[in-house]
């Protein structure tokens, strides 16, 4: 019975320190998240110009700005 209540009460201590670590590595601020983050042009001529727009989301509920 004894051995039984020691498991027990390590098994809720381990379930406590996970559930804790897990909260603390939540952000709290934005995060910023690239779906995209390479794009191959190929083969371009010199002197040519190309663009790409990469999309940058924000995985949380406060706002992420940017400047230039």
């Amino acid at each position: 019975m004894k051995r039984l209540i020691t498991l027990a009460s390590s098994g809720v201590l381990l379930c406590l320190a996970l559930f804790t670590a897990s909260i603390a590595q939540t952000p709290s601020g934005p995060s910023m998240f690239l779906p995209e983050s390479s794009f191959d042009f190929g083969d371009v001529e010199e002197g040519k110009v190309v663009e790409h727009t990469f999309r940058v989301l924000n995985k949380a509920t406060s706002p992420l700005k940017s400047t230039k």
